[in-house]
């Protein structure tokens, strides 16, 4: 389980993702180290939604949405 410290930073975190229109890399992979359940669920459902509304969605994008999902294949 995460800290408060932690959960309040990948709070922050995902808001910059969600409202960047190409988010910084490091940022998410911070995002992606630190968050737990809850909200890696919450940033995965939103790239998801970016990769479904984009015409030509980013490779890195849909390569981290397959890499969360298969830490999650059990």
């Amino acid at each position: 389980m995460a800290n408060p410290i932690q959960e309040a930073f990948a709070e922050v975190l995902l808001e910059r993702i969600r409202r960047d229109m190409y988010p910084s890399t490091t940022q998410m992979d911070m995002f992606e180290e630190l968050a737990p359940p809850r909200q890696l669920g919450a940033y995965v459902a939103h790239l998801i939604e970016r990769i479904e509304s984009e015409n030509y969605p980013s490779t890195s994008m849909m390569q981290r949405v397959q890499a969360i999902a298969t830490r999650f294949n059990g």
